[in-house]
C-alpha cells in the first residue's frame, strides 16, 4: 500500500505511506490518490482534508527510476501520468473542504506541487525543499509552474526552478510557500490543532471563502465584487450565520454546525 485514506467525523486524512521509497509519486500511488479525490468529491460530509506522510520525508517527487529516458514511448508514459494526476489535483483544489498539508523531512519536485495544492501548509522545522527539475533536465509538473508564481512571486519561482537549489522551511515560510513552521516533534500536534479548529468553524463560510479567493485569480474586480455580495447574501440565511451574529452580540464564542 502506497497511500491510504481515512474518513471520520468530517475529517479525511490522506496518508502517503511508501517510506521505503521516500513516498515517490509512483503510478500506484497516483492511482490511489486519484480514487481518493473522487471519493472525497462525492462526500459532502467531509469538511477538512489532511495530507501527511509516513517515513522520513513527505515526498521525493516523481518516480524517476521508472522513467525510460530517450525511449520512443517516454512521452506517452508522462502523458499517462498526467491523465491520472492532473484531474486529481484539480479535484483536490475544487473541494469545498479545507485542505491542510503537514510536511516534514523533505519535499522535492512533484511533491512540492502536491503540497502547494493544499489550502494551508504546516512544515516541520528543518524540512528541505527542492524543485529538482533542472537537475534532471525536465520541466515542472503537478502544477508547480502555476502554484509557485502565485504563492512566492515570478522571480523567486524562476530562481527555485532554474537553479534547483535546496531551501529550508524558514525560507519557505518567509516567501509564503508554507503558513507555519513548527518543531519537528510537534508537527502532528500542530496539524491536529489546526484541523480541529477548522472542523469547529463555519463550514459553509469556509467553502465560500475558498471559492472566492481562488476564483479571484481570473475574475475581473466588478464580477468579484458582485460574487462577494451574492455569497454573503446566501450566508445570511444559514444556521451558522444566525449563530455567529447571535454569539457576537451576546459576547460569547460561537458554536457552529448546529441545526
Amino acid at each position: 500500500m502506497t497511500m491510504r485514506l481515512q474518513v471520520a467525523d468530517g475529517l479525511a486524512t490522506i496518508v502517503f505511506d511508501n517510506p521505503g521509497s521516500f513516498n515517490v509519486m509512483s503510478m500506484e500511488q497516483l492511482t490511489a490518490f486519484d480514487q481518493a479525490t473522487e471519493q472525497l468529491a462525492a462526500d459532502p460530509g467531509v469538511r477538512v482534508v489532511l495530507l501527511r506522510a509516513e517515513g522520513p520525508i513527505f515526498g521525493a517527487g516523481g518516480d524517476i527510476a521508472s522513467f525510460r529516458p530517450g525511449a520512443d514511448d517516454a512521452p506517452d508514459q508522462l502523458r499517462a501520468i498526467g491523465r491520472v494526476l492532473n484531474p486529481a489535483i484539480l479535484r483536490l483544489r475544487a473541494l469545498p473542504a479545507i485542505v491542510v498539508a503537514a510536511v516534514h523531512g523533505a519535499a522535492a519536485g512533484g511533491s512540492v506541487g502536491m503540497m502547494s495544492a493544499a489550502d494551508l501548509v504546516i512544515a516541520a522545522q528543518g524540512t528541505k525543499f527542492n524543485l529538482a527539475y533542472a537537475r534532471i533536465g525536465a520541466s515542472p509538473d503537478v502544477g508547480n509552474s502555476w502554484f509557485l508564481p502565485r504563492l512566492v512571486g515570478v522571480r523567486k519561482a524562476l530562481e527555485w526552478l532554474l537553479l534547483s537549489d535546496d531551501f529550508d522551511a524558514d525560507t519557505a515560510l518567509a516567501y509564503g510557500l508554507v503558513n507555519q513552521v513548527v518543531p519537528a516533534d510537534q508537527l502532528r500536534a500542530a496539524a491536529d490543532k489546526l484541523v480541529t479548529r477548522l472542523l469547529a468553524g463555519p463550514h459553509g463560510s469556509q467553502a465560500r471563502m475558498k471559492r472566492l479567493i481562488y476564483q479571484s485569480e481570473s475574475t475581473p474586480l466588478a464580477q468579484q465584487l458582485y460574487d462577494e455580495i451574492e455569497h454573503f447574501a446566501q450566508a445570511t440565511v444559514t444556521p451558522d450565520f444566525v449563530e455567529g451574529v447571535t454569539a457576537f452580540l451576546q459576547k460569547r464564542a460561537p458554536h457552529f454546525g448546529q441545526k
